[in-house]
């Protein structure tokens, strides 16, 4: 059954279910602690060791009431208890009061209290994460021992946070760990069940501001725009014939691996003044470059190791074409499989290689060694990407000032586009300054951008020194700020190596182009397959909504026909099953998702309305069959763009047309008619 299902069912009993209390004075104590840090050794290992060594009965007491449901903490620094009357009467009136939320999946409370009101939350089948945060890890330890939440933390049903840990980037985490949390991110609240923790407000603000940017990131991230992912699924089919014939990500990566410094350099306005100094360290540093900062390394004598290009519009062959051919000799050219052709053919020395971004469309094609590189959305993303796989000792940025300068430039001079090729907008957005101290103007892409280093970085897996030393522009946070001059004497001034990349044998490339045309054919069935079967759909829920629409102008609503409504309400859940099936997301989601999420999000807000009787159950449902016109439209819609898409790419690919699963039964019909 889908969520959405799920959702539009009256529950037989209330959602939030106080007989869920578990038996707490039936088990063992200690083996209620144990079961609980063990699954929070797999799962938030960090609060585990902190909950190893926490000093008890240090700051708060428990006081056990008439039974193992009823206890109560005691602050014995103020003699405050956490609960002012009887705690278990507390904990139901809270339950009671929250069954406005008895719809929603995800629920983010501030303060653990005694544990009591979130076991009994748990009895529901609709709650599938709560996340508390809470800001005393004595009060963690006390309700680790006393409740067994063990099951529901290893399957990240409960997830506790300690406060002090609790920044942008983990908050940022909690909604990539399934779609429907992101979904379901425009009814978020966070709310605090038990006025002790009042006293917290400030550190709740900031909890909470971080929540508000996070869910603004992930909305925005997403996009509104359909064309781009388009262009990348035709681009990523037809630069095939050049990917699979180019050095394997794995082969770049091999050859990186064990050195010791490298430098992102972008091109930011703060570049120009670093490049004397970048000049005298090149021959001892690994210089990664983005495309844009390859034209004016050039003229001042810096030759890169590395040049990312990322983007799929053909403006980025000019950072090629105004380079001369000796510029590109000895260099690896990184790109992704999405580039625009002319950016390709614009790079006529050194090395081309590719590689895929981690989109379900190029996963399907399941060539792993050529990714996966770019979740980021800049190529300086996709360079610190590398630099952590490669596993450097050291990573030195500069040029990324994601900010306007001070002049209101946003590009270094010398930039083939200009220094004033982005203008500042009339809604100004600032971030923190370099430095501190102060913001800087910056624009919402750099924003984003900054943001995805932010999380990359926070997200590094193994110690690595990071320095931005770009001097200037947004500050990004995890990054030890510092004077280039000052970063670059911690390179060891040792000669570095030349990259040399061996491409796959030709046997292997013409075996892979053959295995991915075939993929594309699979591509294009499944796809009309689909297609067919949401139109369907889609036709009986017009015919059906036009027919309550003339019972209600003839006030003949008694004749509505609710076992048509309830078969038009299987029929889309099971669409819904099968959008969100791994197998269509690959196919599909990273070309809809920029619309089809947005409609997701307004359905997300519907589906939470409670509802307290079978006359309420039906509206409800009656409003989730209208949400669904245009959602089916969309899917349908998309699906048939994607699979025209992939038809005329698979055609450039192969040399010929492909007459697919439906081409032919409907040839074969036509020839039945005609011999009839």
């Amino acid at each position: 059954m889908s969520k959405d299902k799920q959702n539009l069912d009256t529950q037989s009993s209330p959602l939030f279910d106080s007989s869920n209390i578990k038996a707490q004075a039936q088990i063992d104590q200690n083996s209620i602690y144990q079961r609980n840090l063990h699954a929070l050794s797999y799962r938030d290992p960090l609060l585990f060791y902190n909950l190893l060594g926490v000093e008890t009965n240090s700051k708060y007491e428990v006081f056990m009431g008439n039974d193992s449901a009823n206890f109560n903490i005691i602050d014995t620094q103020t003699n405050t208890p956490l609960y002012t009357s009887d705690p278990l009467q507390e904990n139901l009136a809270a339950l009671k009061q929250y069954e406005i939320y008895r719809y929603y999946p995800y629920l983010y409370f501030y303060g653990l209290g005694n544990g009591i009101l979130y076991s009994m939350m748990l009895g529901s089948e609709i709650l599938k994460r709560i996340v508390i945060i809470e800001p005393e890890l004595e009060i963690i330890y006390i309700v680790l021992n006393l409740i067994d939440f063990s099951e529901e933390i290893f399957n990240n049903r409960v997830i506790i946070l300690h406060s002090s840990m609790c920044n942008a980037q983990m908050i940022n985490s909690l909604f990539d760990m399934d779609k429907f949390s992101k979904i379901y991110s425009k009814v978020y609240d966070l709310l605090m069940p038990n006025s002790y923790y009042e006293k917290y407000s400030e550190e709740i603000i900031r909890i909470n501001k971080d929540f508000i940017a996070s869910i603004e990131h992930n909305v925005v991230s997403v996009g509104n725009d359909t064309r781009d992912a388009i262009i990348g699924i035709k681009h990523h089919i037809e630069n095939m014939k050049y990917s699979l014939y180019s050095p394997t990500l794995l082969e770049l990566h091999s050859k990186l691996k064990g050195r010791d410094t490298a430098i992102i350099i972008a091109t930011g306005p703060s570049l120009y003044k670093q490049l004397d100094t970048l000049k005298e360290i090149a021959p001892y540093a690994t210089l990664f470059c983005i495309d844009a900062s390859f034209p004016i390394l050039y003229k001042h004598g810096i030759k890169p190791d590395v040049v990312f290009s990322l983007e799929r519009v053909k403006e980025s062959a000019r950072f090629y074409t105004d380079t001369p051919k000796e510029s590109q000799k000895d260099v690896i050219f990184a790109l992704t499989s999405i580039v625009h052709e002319d950016t390709i053919h614009a790079i006529t020395d050194g090395i081309r290689q590719f590689s895929f971004r981690p989109f379900g469309y190029t996963t399907l094609f399941n060539f792993a060694e050529y990714g996966y590189l770019g979740i980021g959305m800049s190529a300086a993303n996709m360079a610190y990407e590398l630099v952590v796989h490669s596993q450097f000792k050291r990573c030195i940025i500069i040029g990324q000032d994601l900010a306007f300068g001070e002049d209101g430039t946003s590009h270094s001079k010398g930039a083939v586009y200009g220094e004033n090729e982005i203008k500042p907008k009339e809604n100004k957005i600032f971030v923190e300054k370099y430095g501190g101290g102060g913001v800087v103007e910056t624009t919402e892409v750099w924003r984003l951008f900054l943001n995805f280093y932010e999380k990359d970085i926070a997200n590094t897996p193994y110690k690595i020194e990071i320095i931005n030393a770009t001097e200037g522009g947004a500050r990004i946070k995890g990054t030890k700020e510092m004077p280039f001059s000052e970063a670059v004497k911690l390179i060891p001034r040792v000669k570095k190596k030349q990259i040399k990349l061996k491409e796959p044998s030709k046997a292997t490339s013409e075996k892979n182009l053959k295995r991915a045309i075939e993929i594309c054919k699979e591509w294009i069935d499944y796809g009309e397959e689909q297609q067919e079967r949401v139109e369907k759909v889609f036709l009986e829920l017009i015919e059906f909504l036009k027919e309550i629409e003339e019972l209600n102008r003839n006030n003949e609503l008694e004749k509505f026909n609710f076992d048509t409504m309830k078969k038009l309400i299987d029929d889309i859940d099971d669409i819904k099953d099968i959008f969100n099936s791994r197998v269509f997301h690959d196919y599909f989601t990273d070309a809809l998702q920029s619309y089809i999420f947005h409609q997701e999000l307004d359905i997300a807000q519907l589906l939470v309305k409670p509802i307290n009787n079978e006359d309420e159950k039906k509206g409800k449902e009656l409003e989730w069959l209208y949400c669904h016109r245009y959602w089916l439209f969309s899917l349908a819609g998309g699906i048939d763009t994607v699979v025209t898409v992939v038809r005329k790419a698979l055609e450039y690919l192969s040399g010929e047309k492909y007459e697919s699963k439906k081409d032919r039964e409907k040839a074969k019909e036509n020839k039945n008619e005609g011999e009839g």
